[in-house]
């Protein structure tokens, strides 16, 4: 590490720890950070955000630390801040601007399903017609992890499947890695006492919890009597401290449920810390049509999650409708990629496509695959660079199905090609996205057109949009 890295981690690491008490007023000692010379962007960017919170009286960072405070036990806290803010957000990015300087990109954050069985039947699950078998073994994964690491991403997303299926191995891992931070998307009930409270020694695991709503929505959806397994679950992890959150699947049916305060309120009051809201896609089993919110639907949902975020302070995220805070897709490693149980590498756990294995490759190589690279050389897929309708699959939907003849890439599984060969369900994508269009275009042509915007076309940030990732070259093959 750097002697600037080394003075970060000896100040502000214990400094933040220190301050996490539940009281609004004790963050004020961290703004004492903003002294230490040359501080990385990340923490002068944290140390902004938190200030401006703080003279507001309150605000979605400020309550989401004082929240920490109150609710995650000393050694969640502790692994939080050195695991994810500093070794990820400043020890890795400078790894991660190393490795593009030598010419290779690298992405953000690795997700993984290392295993696709699961205990649940949900309809319409995304992941429901790859094969069950196989997994990643507890040796594929301990290479994955370093590999993780030597790319500077030092947090990972565990998804599936049902990835506590595999608990031991998970558990002896995270242990190995306890300088990593991990999330892992699950449908809670295979989260018992015992593995709640080998959670909360760990403290670099938060769960995200699946819900469709309350117990009807949930239930209809996952099974009975699934909300209420859920909520022992959730019982457990805030007894002992655990950080979690919830992962709310919005569709058709369940939209005006899950964007009631009544339904963040709840889970507010259950502990939840964060919440991520995933549109559903028609992809895997099932690919029912009529469960993707109507354009109109989405763009209630997303103001809704911004009313809500800014009403009740909790860390929110739409990955949809929240485009422009996150610069648009973070598909095909140009912030993240896909892992399965084959090993297989893909894009997105929503475009089921993929050309390498890492049982072949390096996750660096496979990253920058021409596929790949195809990707982000395509970005941000619109003439106008619309953040507001960023996705590939949904909004674009000729993006992938050029890509996907171009490099003739396989399919995940049985119809993954649906999405860009079925006529009915491209005439139908065609459409979705042409009436989505409609309803966000004049928004974002006022936005780059306003001088006070962050995304005003004059601006540095908006035009790097049409030459990211040009110039991105594979790196050699390891020998």
């Amino acid at each position: 590490m750097s002697l600037t890295q080394n003075l970060i981690k000896a100040l502000a690491v214990p400094s933040l720890c220190r301050c996490l008490t539940g009281k609004p007023e004790h963050l004020r000692r961290l703004l004492v950070l903003e002294r230490v010379p040359f501080p990385s962007p990340l923490l002068r960017a944290f140390l902004k955000r938190l200030s401006l919170d703080l003279e507001a009286g309150g605000g979605i960072f400020s309550n989401l630390l004082v929240r920490i405070g109150r609710l995650a036990n000393p050694t969640a806290r502790r692994r939080l801040v050195r695991n994810l803010i500093f070794h990820w957000g400043v020890k890795g990015a400078g790894i991660r601007t190393r490795i593009r300087n030598a010419g290779s990109w690298v992405p953000f954050v690795v997700a993984m399903s290392p295993i696709m069985r699961c205990n649940l039947n949900c309809r319409g699950c995304y992941a429901g017609l790859y094969s069950k078998d196989g997994e990643l073994s507890e040796a594929e994964l301990d290479r994955l992890f370093a590999e993780c690491k030597a790319m500077g991403n030092y947090f990972v997303v565990l998804t599936g499947g049902e990835p506590y299926l595999l608990k031991d191995s998970l558990l002896r891992l995270f242990r190995k890695y306890n300088d990593m931070y991990f999330l892992t998307f699950t449908n809670g009930t295979r989260i018992d006492a015992a593995l709640a409270d080998e959670l909360a020694r760990l403290g670099n695991v938060a769960p995200a919890i699946s819900l469709e709503g309350f117990e009807a929505e949930t239930d209809r959806r996952r099974g009975k009597s699934v909300y209420a397994r859920v909520l022992e679950t959730m019982e457990l992890l805030r007894r002992r401290g655990v950080l979690f959150g919830v992962s709310v699947t919005y569709a058709s049916d369940n939209l005006d449920v899950v964007t009631d305060d009544r339904f963040i309120e709840s889970m507010i009051g259950r502990g939840a810390l964060f919440a991520w809201y995933f549109m559903f896609v028609p992809v895997g089993k099932d690919p029912v049509l009529e469960l993707v919110p109507s354009p109109e639907q989405r763009v209630r949902c997303g103001r809704r999650v911004a009313e809500m975020r800014k009403k009740h302070g909790l860390f929110m995220a739409d990955f949809w409708n929240d485009g422009p805070a996150v610069a648009g897709c973070l598909a095909g490693a140009r912030r993240y990629m896909h892992v399965l149980n084959s090993g297989r590498v893909e894009a997105c756990v929503f475009a089921h496509f993929g050309v390498d294995n890492i049982r072949e490759k390096s996750l660096l190589e496979a990253a920058n695959s021409p596929f790949f690279n195809a990707i982000r050389e395509a970005f941000p897929y619109n003439d106008t660079g619309n953040l507001k309708r960023p996705c590939p699959i949904t909004d674009n939907p000729q993006v992938l199905r050029k890509l996907v003849q171009e490099y003739v890439v396989d399919q995940g599984h049985p119809h993954s090609e649906d999405i860009v060969r079925d006529p009915a369900v491209t005439r139908w994508m065609d459409d979705y996205a042409e009436r989505f269009k409609a309803l966000v275009e004049p928004e974002w042509v006022r936005t780059i057109e306003n001088p006070e915007s962050r995304w005003y076309k004059e601006k540095y940030e908006y035009k790097t949009l049409f030459t990211f990732g040009k110039k991105q070259t594979a790196p050699a093959p390891q020998k």
